[in-house]
């Protein structure tokens, strides 16, 4: 053993120093082979600090077992101490920078940097290795690890596929039929797994899950006589282990905010997953009704029983599950599942409403829009469906159901050609989407091209053999051909399949379908063929109508002013789903046919006037909703010439004026927009939201004052409002006015005690009044609800930082990272968090990348700041805290004992860290 010297954590006791030498007398008393034993051993040194010496515990476990669980979580959470994996890293290092064509010591490097759970670099350094040398066996195998343990076993089945192909060793054929038992693919797995076994008869954990393997099968003898087989070859499967977790020996008061406890009481709750992933629905089912009635955690057990029922068509026992979720929590997730069960049940209306309201959640959430495209194409709204499945399309371009929606519309409306190049695209990438290659068929076919559709029926078919409609379609496109028999054959084939033609139709989508591929299918909807449903009662064309009320008339209007009229409503109700760029065009259009044709009769030209401005106006605001203020310029001063004092049109001129104009002058724009505010306050108006609105229009040009004057305004119209209070909150709280600012929030968590915005300012307040643990908890709260809240993440990093708990700090900032590699906040924070480890190579790199990001905004100044203070530390010769770093990374001083030139490397990472932390803490508004 190494004399390294120790850190003994804060609150240990002063006898636990004689401990020490006890602890690493006992590393070469244990049982060599015993896993279990080096991984308690492990644990022990953590608990007296000696965390260099638990990682060497935890690797030796690990090397022994690589599959021991307990043993790589405590690995994960004793590597990020300080100082902990620094003596490796840095030999490794040196190794390195001695010969950087030393491949071994550069996979040695990745497969460390893997165990102690820094993946992204880990990921860099074996991608570097896999492009210079695509057949490096090694190094394919452990991307493998990565991607299996993130839950892509697609992923991962591709990388140790390609392990196994190089010569990889046994350990990638194992955990490829391991991926492969997870994806349902048994009997791959276990022709892998003999073969392995032929090689290798002596694997015990072959064996075992060959055992698994065949009892999933219905092979019990066979899996009872593997599993034994197993346990003869290493008696611990049999046996209970007592592996210690560091968990269970955090000290008292510095518990993990953040933790969870794997193995803790969702056990059936995650059976009834992996059935699910699997598509054993009867299974999964099971397991969840039991997770209920052992208590478990009601309400993801009930989110996973109401996706079951959407699969099995149960829209009502659906709709009854999600309603009881929603009075409790929120989510972008249930409203759209909300939607899809009132989908199945032919209420298109609801569902679309539901469907809204998830994007009123997450304006971002790509398959709320295409279930909204296809519910508005149910209801005959073709112009708002293709906006939102073109939306959809935009905001996520993996959703493939989204772009084979839009083109199955667009070849519906007549535009063939548009939706075949948006198919040839879609196959290009897509290669094995059966229905992909089944639509484009239908188009090809459709545009009289018999050749080339039969070519796409035929490899939509060679995709998904039980494809029924792609046969049906095949027979109808062979026998234009004349190619009867063929037709003959292919349509008793479909038969076969189907006995009975589905009506082709858009399909809707929930977030399953993306998470087992493999095991959901699609969440069918009412299905009409010839007026009757193909399951189910009978429905008339009264009950069809009832379903899927407001149809689109074909009668078009008559008269300009009817026209005119026909075209601001359906502008307004555009604008009312925020589809503001739709709506421009109608209030174009509306002003454009009442400029076409002038009207000359009085009443007429009055009523022309009227709803001229009306057009004017709603195509100026949906402009400047658009963030396209500047644009509407010319319209608004023609409105202001007939409607001066308006006081819409005075915020939306100074919005415009806000925004600038190319080649305009910013200082009297500006100034112009100040005056037009001031013209505005002192009208007489009643509505909260354009008072609001003008008050967001002052915050643009920088006047405070003017927008505290918008914001208490809109609040004296509407007090029950939470979105003024908010606002002046946060202007109270820039001036340092922190109690006025919290009785403001205060009131507004009243009025809506959810309201994510009004926590999140809270947190911010409780920060910066320097109450970091009333922020930390209400931010744990607000993160147990929505765990992807990004906002709410950061300001967690920002506030562990403060308290200097940086064990759950670096937990804050990976899920950052993890979730928005390029977010400038977490990197900033991870720099912070390397400088506290003494790592100021690496946080000088994390800071770099913030420097240089052109949206880094305050986070850039920031990190340019604490860059040239840390180069002022390192490199000052003078300065008697001040350690060196050669060139391969490693520190080194004047040659005194090793505990004193740790003592100085300690003592330049804190000199350092209280400059460079001094603004880690101030956030950004």
């Amino acid at each position: 053993m190494s004399s390294r010297p120790t850190v003994t954590p804060e609150g240990t006791p002063p006898s636990a120093g004689r401990d020490v030498e006890l602890l690493r007398a006992m590393r070469d008393r244990i049982d060599q082979q015993d896993p279990g034993a080096f991984n308690n051993l492990g644990v022990l040194y953590h608990a007296r600090g000696l965390h260099a010496e638990a990682v060497d515990a935890f690797l030796r476990a690990l090397a022994l077992d690589p599959r021991m669980r307990t043993a790589a979580r405590n690995l994960e959470v004793a590597a990020t101490c300080p100082g902990a994996c620094d003596e490796r890293l840095a030999a490794l290092e040196a190794r390195i920078a001695a010969d950087p064509d030393d491949r071994q010591a550069i996979r040695a490097r990745a497969h460390l940097t893997r165990l102690i759970g820094r993946l992204p670099e880990a990921i860099r350094q074996l991608d570097a290795l896999i492009a210079e040398d695509p057949e490096d066996a090694e190094a394919l195998f452990e991307r493998g690890l990565i991607e299996q343990r993130a839950g892509d076993l697609r992923r991962a089945q591709r990388w140790f596929e390609r392990a196994v192909n190089a010569g990889a060793v046994s350990d990638a054929r194992l955990h490829l039929a391991e991926v492969l038992y997870q994806r349902g693919q048994n009997e791959q797995a276990l022709d892998l797994l003999d073969h392995l076994l032929d090689e290798s008869p002596r694997h015990a954990d072959a064996h075992l899950l060959r055992g698994f393997l065949l009892g999933d099968m219905g092979h019990h003898e066979l899996a009872m006589q593997a599993t034994r087989r197993a346990a003869e070859l290493n008696p611990a499967l049999e046996t209970v282990q007592s592996d210690l977790s560091i968990a269970a020996h955090v000290p008292a008061g510095h518990a993990s905010v953040m933790e969870v406890d794997p193995a803790g009481a969702l056990a059936r709750y995650g059976l009834g997953l992996a059935f699910r992933q699997r598509g054993y629905f009867r299974e999964a089912r099971s397991e969840f009704e039991r997770a209920l009635a052992q208590g478990e955690d009601e309400r993801l057990v009930q989110h996973a029983l109401a996706e079951l029922d959407l699969l099995d068509g149960n829209s009502a026992g659906a709709r009854h599950r999600y309603e009881q979720l929603l009075t409790s929590q929120e989510t972008v997730r249930w409203w759209n599942e909300h939607g899809v069960a009132l989908h199945q049940a032919g209420d298109v209306a609801a569902a679309a409403d539901s469907y809204r309201r998830a994007l009123r959640i997450d304006p971002r959430h790509a398959l709320a829009y295409n279930n909204l495209g296809v519910a508005l194409a149910d209801r005959g709204d073709v112009e708002a469906a293709r906006e939102a499945l073109t939306r959809a399309a935009e905001l996520d371009p993996t959703l493939v159901r989204a772009r084979r929606n839009l083109a199955c519309l667009l070849a519906w409306h007549g535009e063939a050609m548009a939706a075949l190049a948006l198919l040839r695209e879609l196959v290009e990438f897509h290669p094995r989407d059966a229905e992909a290659w089944h639509i484009l068929g239908t188009v090809l076919a459709a545009l009289e091209r018999f050749e080339d559709a039969r070519d796409a029926f035929v490899k939509a078919i060679e995709q998904r053999s039980a494809h029924a409609e792609a046969r049906f379609a095949l027979a109808a496109v062979l026998d234009r051909l004349g190619d009867h028999d063929g037709a003959l054959r292919e349509t008793q084939q479909a038969l076969a399949i189907a006995p009975v033609r589905a009506e082709a139709r858009l399909a809707v989508g929930i977030d399953l379908q993306r998470e087992c591929p493999d095991a959901v299918g699609p969440v069918d909807l009412l299905r009409l063929v010839g007026g009757a449903p193909l399951v189910g009662v009978a429905l008339d064309a009264a009950a069809v109508d009832h379903l899927l009320p407001e149809q689109v008339s074909a009668v078009a209007p008559r008269s300009i002013i009817e026209r005119a009229i026909a075209a601001c409503e359906e502008a307004d109700a555009f604008a009312e789903r925020t589809l503001h760029g739709e709506a421009v065009e109608r209030y174009q259009r509306a002003r454009d046919l009442m400029q076409d044709e002038p009207v000359t009769p009085a009443p007429a030209e009055d009523v022309m006037r009227r709803l001229w401005r009306r057009a004017a106006v709603g195509e100026a605001r949906s402009r400047c909703l658009l963030n396209q203020a500047a644009s509407a310029r010319v319209l608004l001063e023609t409105l202001a010439t007939v409607s001066p004092e308006d006081p819409e049109v005075l915020a939306l001129m100074a919005a415009s004026l806000g925004d600038g104009a190319p080649g305009g002058d910013i200082a009297a724009n500006t100034a112009a927009a100040r005056s037009t505010l001031l013209r505005l306050l002192g009208q007489q108006v009643d509505s909260a939201a354009l008072l609001h609105f003008a008050g967001d229009v002052a915050m643009k040009i920088d006047d405070r004052v003017l927008a505290l004057g918008f914001y208490r305004r809109a609040l004296a119209r509407d007090p029950m409002r939470p979105t003024p209070r908010i606002a002046i909150a946060r202007l109270l709280r820039e001036q340092g006015d922190l109690l006025a600012a919290r009785l403001e929030i205060v009131a507004a968590l009243t009025a809506a005690p959810a309201w994510r915005e009004a926590r999140l300012e809270l947190a911010r307040l409780h920060r910066d009044a320097g109450r970091p643990d009333e922020a930390r908890v209400l931010l744990v709260a607000c993160l147990a609800e929505v765990p992807t809240d990004l906002d709410a993440l950061e300001l967690l990093a920002g506030v562990l930082v403060t308290e200097e708990r940086a064990d759950d700090a670096r937990v804050a900032v990976d899920r950052l990272l993890r979730h928005d590699p390029s977010r400038a906040a977490a990197r900033w924070y991870d720099g912070v968090l390397l400088v506290r480890q003494a790592r100021l190579r690496e946080a000088l790199a994390r800071w770099a990348q913030v420097a240089d990001d052109p949206e880094a905004g305050a986070w850039g100044d920031r990190a340019r700041k604490a860059m040239q203070r840390a180069r002022t530390l390192r490199d000052d010769p003078t300065s008697p805290d001040t350690v060196g770093e050669n060139a391969t990374g490693q520190t080194h001083a004047a040659p005194v004992p090793a505990i004193h030139a740790a003592q100085a490397h300690m003592a330049q990472a804190h000199t350092a860290q209280a400059h460079v932390e001094q603004d880690a803490t101030c956030q950004v508004a």
